[in-house]
């Protein structure tokens, strides 16, 4: 039995909390959060030892520690976990920098750990039937691919971090971050990227637009938004045009996923029920759990994570200075 313990107890720790109620091959057995009220509820779920402290909670026997932390804390938290032999699950972005970020990266390979990070997008079954569309051949090449990602400032966010972007990247880094790795890891690598944000509700660049140049020449356009109004139902739509058909996919619809051809043909593709709710977090963890077990790298590797990265990275300094970034 894989022994886990869980950094930060907020929205995301209750996320990963409830996804390892379903996991079988794995047991959360500390958890750590200088909330107590925060680190008991999820302890009291799980039946797991609370810690304030995360230094003592490191002394604990465990494999893997995920860390469901503010971006700015991931790596110092995940190297005080690989430098004591523990396995780590970080949530998305992997860090704020690219330097951080291959340190996380490094300090895993040194100490013959594995790392992954939390791009859960790959893991929804909307997405996951798209790939595999795509790969049977149904919509020929894949030319432009576009998606949205929308919906009200996170203002329940720890001490609101998320208004920091110095702490959070901002929509950028911490939001159109799952399509842009959703982007890279199945239709293929960004050579440039040109992107756009304005101020919304607040006096911060909280929309965003980017467009992505792929090295294989298609296109890709990506929409996020913190500037919903308060209480706008969250949303994410995709497209993925080729050259003999379409799928596309709208989370707010009573049919998640179609598919459009030449002839006019028009299908439901659905080669599995689409569940959303939990299910493609405890997916995620799933995966990493067993690639602990099984001895092999994790599906998203932290080099993956990196790729992602650059290319937020890329996009927040083109939207600073109106120039298109060449990667």
């Amino acid at each position: 039995m894989i022994k886990v313990a869980i950094v930060g107890c907020g929205t995301m720790g209750n996320v990963h909390a409830k996804g390892y109620v379903n996991i079988k091959n794995a047991k959360v057995t500390a958890v750590c959060d200088i909330r107590k009220e925060k680190g008991m509820a999820i302890s009291e779920l799980l039946d797991a030892k609370y810690y304030e402290s995360y230094d003592e909670m490191l002394k604990e026997d465990v494999d893997i520690v995920d860390i469901c932390l503010p971006t700015y804390m991931h790596k110092e938290f995940a190297l005080k976990a690989m430098e004591l032999g523990k396995h780590v699950f970080c949530e998305k972005p992997i860090a704020l920098s690219v330097e951080d970020a291959e340190e996380m990266v490094n300090k895993a390979k040194e100490m013959k750990v594995k790392l992954s990070v939390g791009h859960v997008v790959r893991f929804f079954p909307a997405y996951k039937n798209a790939v595999n569309l795509v790969k049977q051949g149904k919509i020929g090449t894949p030319k432009l691919i576009r998606t949205t990602r929308n919906g009200a400032y996170p203002g329940w966010s720890w001490e609101n971090w998320y208004s920091n972007y110095e702490l959070s990247g901002g929509p950028l880094l911490d939001l159109v971050i799952h399509d842009i790795d959703w982007i890279i890891s199945n239709f293929g690598d960004v050579q440039r990227v040109y992107a756009k944000s304005f101020n919304g509700k607040v006096e911060r660049k909280d929309h965003c637009l980017v467009t992505l140049t792929l090295k294989n020449g298609s296109l890709a356009h990506v929409e996020g938004s913190w500037a919903y109004p308060d209480g706008a139902i969250f949303g994410t739509t995709f497209e993925v045009i080729g050259t003999t058909g379409q799928i596309e996919s709208d989370s707010r619809s009573s049919s998640p996923i179609k598919k459009y051809t030449n002839n006019g043909a028009f299908n439901m593709a659905l080669d599995s029920p689409l569940q959303y709710k939990d299910e493609p977090y405890t997916a995620e963890l799933q995966e990493f759990i067993n690639a602990v077990i099984e001895e092999r790298e994790p599906l998203i590797t932290g080099e993956a994570a990196i790729k992602a990265i650059k290319v937020s990275l890329a996009a927040i300094k083109s939207s600073k200075t109106g120039e298109a970034v060449e990667l």
